[in-house]
């Protein structure tokens, strides 16, 4: 369950290139023109008695960390993920908080295949979570080699790219959600 629909479907995307074939992924984002981490916190708790109904035993509420916000919420990482812990989680139902660090563009900063997709001249990174404003970067990069603009909308094709094993040792959040996936299939 991402912030919005294009979120939500690229982590459905890592999530199914780490899982057995035989396991299914399901997605949920607040409505468009909904979207957002206000949102996203109230529509939560039914969004999971949903997937829950539905045979989901997993939910993986992933919320970026806007670093650039006001919002003191939304800007500090215990904060956050105390907000997203405390949703209640109906019985059945495993949670896993995953906040990406500004955003989960960011983790295709990664991997210099999934940069020279969108553009040239960018190097990637050993620490992509350190990057300020990385949507706004791939969209300057984007820009810059194509002329035209990058959209999150291409956010699930990168997806399908990105080297899962070079991304889970230069992000810190994207490793955290490797292994809880692993772990709960395992079980």
């Amino acid at each position: 369950m991402g912030e919005d629909a294009t979120d939500a479907e690229t982590i459905a995307v890592l999530v199914r290139r780490l899982v057995p074939a035989s396991v299914g992924v399901k997605t949920m984002a607040p409505p468009r023109g909904r979207a957002g981490s206000a949102k996203l916190l109230k529509a939560a708790p039914t969004f999971m008695r949903d997937l829950q109904a539905k045979g989901c035993t997993l939910v993986i509420l992933v919320h970026d960390l806007d670093l650039s916000s006001a919002n003191n919420e939304l800007n500090d990482e215990p904060r956050l993920r105390a907000r997203l812990s405390a949703l209640p989680v109906p019985k059945g139902l495993e949670r896993a908080v995953c906040i990406p660090v500004e955003e989960l563009e960011a983790w295709f900063w990664a991997d210099q295949a999934v940069l020279d997709r969108v553009g040239k001249h960018a190097k990637a990174s050993t620490s992509p979570h350190l990057i300020k404003k990385p949507k706004e970067q791939l969209k300057a990069l984007a820009w810059r080699t194509h002329h035209k603009s990058y959209a999150t909308n291409d956010n699930p094709e990168l997806a399908r790219l990105l080297d899962l094993e070079i991304c889970a040792n230069r992000c810190p959040a994207f490793a955290a959600l490797r292994d809880v996936v692993v772990r709960h299939c395992a079980s």
